[in-house]
């Protein structure tokens, strides 16, 4: 499993008693490749480490590019943990496997539970239902499985466990288990604004709109850019920040055409350490997220845990989190022109965003919690022990 939230989540499982001991599978790194940028980030990760107090082991497997490979995925990610597993559970004698997406890690539980006869948790994220199963007919027949033979399944939203529905008819039915957020970590601060600003370069006047991700087409980066320039052509002071990085060489080719005249009105952080992130989104002033397809991004919880409004697509669990009108705006997807009508109102509207930020952080107190969560994993937990 992998995942600032997994860790998050696994962190609160300890403190409410659970032994817990982590797998993230890492592509091998050759050593010819040791020297690219690209490879170089898994070459340097340690076998094994321990992290908050919780074991951690980086079990290699072979990865070849590609969304044709993800199903191959499934099996070579197997091969190259299951001698990791078999010692842990020789050792540890887990009650359960607790497996983070549907694949490649939920058919990788799916192999180790029938070989060792241990219950299977399968948290569904997004991607691993939205996205995935139409890679092609192996991705729909290996997340098919999953859905209908993993013991408990945990979806982040009720979007998302609707789409798995579509997919397949789970054993039970699914669970909703909402992500928390750290409130303490993800909050208001005034000189977290200060610093970020005097690093990027930011007036203090200016109005900053911030987005954090992965900088792709599936994360509506296009629509995002080309909303800005329409709304920064009409309102001067105006600057955009990017949290992030570019998934690959094609977006890293987008992102270079669609920004070429921005005059340095457009910020890059580059991907940041999780505990940065809050530093930056105390920059802003208004977070915007329009995404293709989602579970429930976290990011849209940090942002509003900072007291940010949020402009975001009507798709999977966000209007689960972002009220309409109350929290934020919510708009459709790949829609520039609405995305832009949203700047520019909260931009103008500066009492409303306000007000806004302040009822988002609310939702966040009262009903995103990595406290809360724990406890509804580990009922699930007791459930199938």
């Amino acid at each position: 499993m992998g995942g600032t939230f997994v860790h998050d989540q696994a962190k609160h499982l300890v403190d409410a008693g659970c032994r817990i001991k982590v797998m993230v599978l890492t592509a091998y790194c050759p050593g010819v490749l040791m020297n690219l940028n690209r490879w170089n980030k898994y070459g340097r990760i340690p076998k094994h480490d321990i992290i908050d107090g919780i074991p951690v082991y980086y079990p290699r497997y072979y990865r070849l590019p590609g969304k044709w490979f993800h199903p191959l995925s499934c099996y070579t990610e197997y091969n190259g943990l299951r001698n990791t597993a078999h010692s842990i559970i020789e050792e540890f004698k887990p009650d359960v496997i607790h497996a983070h997406a549907a694949t490649p890690a939920g058919f990788v539980g799916l192999l180790l539970k029938n070989r060792y006869g241990l219950p299977l948790v399968c948290s569904l994220r997004g991607s691993d239902v939205n996205v995935y199963p139409h890679y092609g007919k192996l991705s729909m027949r290996l997340t098919e499985k999953v859905i209908t033979r993993a013991d408990r399944l945990v979806s982040v939203s009720n979007a998302l466990k609707t789409e798995a529905g579509f997919i397949a008819k789970a054993k039970k039915d699914i669970s909703v288990v909402y992500n928390g957020c750290d409130n303490d970590i993800f909050t208001v601060n005034r000189e977290f604004r200060q610093y970020s600003r005097k690093i990027l370069g930011i007036p203090e006047a200016a109005k900053v709109l911030i987005f954090a991700g992965d900088i792709s087409i599936d994360k509506g980066i296009v629509e995002l850019i080309e909303a800005f320039k329409k709304v920064r052509s009409k309102k001067a002071n105006l600057h955009l920040v990017l949290i992030g990085a570019p998934k690959g060489s094609q977006e890293t080719k987008t992102l270079t055409r669609i920004t070429g005249s921005m005059n340095g009105s457009l910020h890059m952080t580059g991907r940041l350490e999780h505990l940065e992130i809050p530093r930056y989104l105390n920059a802003g002033d208004i977070f915007v997220l329009p995404s293709h397809s989602e579970g429930l991004p976290n990011a849209i919880l940090e942002a509003m845990a900072c007291s940010l409004p949020v402009i975001a697509t009507r798709v999977g669990g966000i209007p689960e989190a972002v009220e309409d009108g109350k929290s934020g705006i919510l708009t459709e997807k790949k829609d520039t022109n609405s995305l832009a009508r949203a700047m520019e109102y909260l931009i103008e509207n500066g009492v409303a965003a306000k007000e806004m930020g302040v009822y988002g952080r609310k939702i966040m107190e009262s009903r995103f919690s990595w406290k809360k969560n724990a406890q509804k994993i580990i009922e699930i937990y007791r459930e199938i022990i």
